[in-house]
């Protein structure tokens, strides 16, 4: 009895297709427990370091995104009260609101960071924003530097110019902001400290999911390629019975 193997056109170029593509997706989700890894590294290494004072001397051209990330900030001044913002669908707890995003102008100058006071709930009609107060006296505020990512899902920005503030939008683009206010910006948002009055709920996480859960999916497409080349292997085996003499 001899075995041959003799693989059929079609089952060839299926395992052709998807076992790359169950490869790919197994070294993404490995890829992407490596960059979780790296930011709560990252995230742990600078929650020990002193807060970094944020002052008129900094010139916002000067700090690099990279460097901001993570990074405590100290800054003294006050809010601009007139010209907040709302990121629109924010779930906490299973409800929907906004992140309030409010301008803050750095003592003795005309320069701004933007403070993401934290989440707040919406309102039953979409219609009615939620109501909240901004003081517009000079205070200390603490945060932790952050740069949010760009969501690939959500629709474009409305056009922030003649809009009645607070002004819903889907996402924090610098540029658009920046033109719109006619503000020198710096490239990154100030994550309130939990511990400051004039936030909202702060529940501020580093990663939305751990790096071993990328794995654990790393591992599931891996699995799934093995079962696919194990199906195609055993199913190109044929089993040559010759005749008795």
């Amino acid at each position: 009895m001899a075995i041959q193997f003799k693989p059929k056109l079609a089952p060839s170029i299926a395992t052709l297709i998807v076992l790359p593509i169950l490869m790919s997706l197994g070294f993404w989700q490995l890829d992407r427990a490596e960059l979780k890894q790296q930011q709560l590294d990252k995230y742990t290494a600078r929650s020990e370091q002193r807060a970094m004072p944020l002052t008129a001397a900094v010139n916002p051209a000067a700090i690099k995104v990279a460097d901001a990330m993570y990074q405590k900030f100290e800054v003294r001044g006050r809010y601009d009260s007139q010209h907040s913002f709302l990121i629109d669908n924010r779930v906490h707890q299973s409800q929907v609101g906004y992140y309030v995003i409010t301008p803050f102008v750095v003592e003795n100058s005309d320069r701004i960071i933007l403070v993401n006071r934290g989440w707040l709930k919406g309102k039953r009609y979409r219609a009615d924003l939620p109501d909240f107060t901004t003081t517009s006296e000079k205070i200390m505020l603490k945060g932790v530097g952050y740069v949010p990512s760009k969501n690939f899902f959500a629709v474009d920005n409305v056009k922030i110019e003649n809009q009645r503030f607070p002004v819903v939008i889907q996402n924090i683009d610098f540029t658009v902001i920046k033109e719109a206010l006619k503000i020198d910006l710096y490239p990154f948002i100030l994550r309130l400290d939990p511990e400051d009055k004039t936030g909202f709920v702060r529940n501020w996480q580093v990663i939305t999911s751990s790096p071993e859960k990328s794995q654990s999916y790393a591992a599931q497409w891996f699995t799934m390629a093995f079962v696919v080349l194990l199906i195609y292997i055993s199913s190109s085996i044929r089993l040559n019975r010759g005749k008795a003499a």
